[in-house]
């Protein structure tokens, strides 16, 4: 007769899990991920001052600094124009951060008389750092000025009326026609041509672009925007300092 609590009836209790004695490894702790310095992205501030110091040694460098305004931006102009105006520099950046790296006082700024510049900094501008004559930098502006489309909200430069008939559309595709309905132009497919039904102005002179009438003049092929810098005002390391709209007056 067995007993109740013999080991015979009750095999030996066999553990599991891992030994009581053993150690348990404890997750790594993020704080003490190394992370390569490459992969880490300038914080807005030190962009700010790495920016503040760039125009501080331009001024250093270049004899003279221009203050340029720029109408119909377009960052592949720009690019054009920056290599055409080699090895000068030009700065467009944040009003504020080019007022505060030149300085707007005679007791904060960064080179002498430059004050007067930061003082005029104004709208869409920027800064040209260069070495040339001033007779120099207003021919390249005016030599260099290419059409773009403009955009809504620009200043229309030019009335469109688009005549009525199948000539005036006969470009575009048939597929487009549905879209002209829904930008507003009184059109219809028949034949596999695109009608015009009645007389349809575009924009007026003067008037303001909306979203719709940007993508028609677009779809037509009609440039209303040109690429423009202009001089306003031009500082140099002697001391001289001229206001270029004073001259136009």
């Amino acid at each position: 007769k067995l007993c109740l609590f013999s080991k015979a009836c009750h095999p030996p209790f066999t553990h599991l899990g891992p030994h009581p004695t053993a150690r348990f490894a404890m997750p790594k702790s993020k704080r003490n991920k190394v992370i390569t310095l490459t992969k880490t992205k300038k914080r807005p501030k030190e962009k700010k001052d790495a920016l503040i110091e760039e125009i501080r040694e331009c001024c250093e460098k270049y004899k003279r600094v221009f203050l340029v305004s720029i109408e119909n931006d377009r960052n592949t102009f720009l690019q054009v124009l920056r290599q055409k105006l080699r090895p000068s520099r030009l700065i467009c950046a944040k009003n504020k951060v080019m007022q505060l790296a030149l300085g707007t006082t005679p007791a904060q700024e960064c080179q002498e008389g430059v004050h007067k510049i930061a003082e005029r900094i104004t709208g869409q501008v920027g800064l040209l750092f260069s070495d040339s004559a001033p007779a120099d930098i207003q021919k390249l502006f005016a030599e260099y000025r290419p059409q773009d489309y403009a955009r809504s909200g620009a200043e229309a430069t030019e009335t469109v009326v688009l005549p009525r008939g199948v000539d005036t559309l006969s470009k575009l595709p048939h597929s487009i026609e549905a879209h002209l309905r829904q930008l507003g132009m009184p059109t219809q497919l028949l034949e596999g041509k695109i009608h015009l039904l009645g007389d349809f102005t575009v924009c007026k002179t003067g008037a303001e672009l909306t979203s719709d009438q940007a993508q028609i003049l677009r779809l037509l092929e009609i440039k209303q925007a040109q690429f423009t810098l202009t001089v306003e005002a031009h500082w140099s390391k002697d001391g001289k300092f001229v206001d270029c709209n004073d001259l136009e007056d």
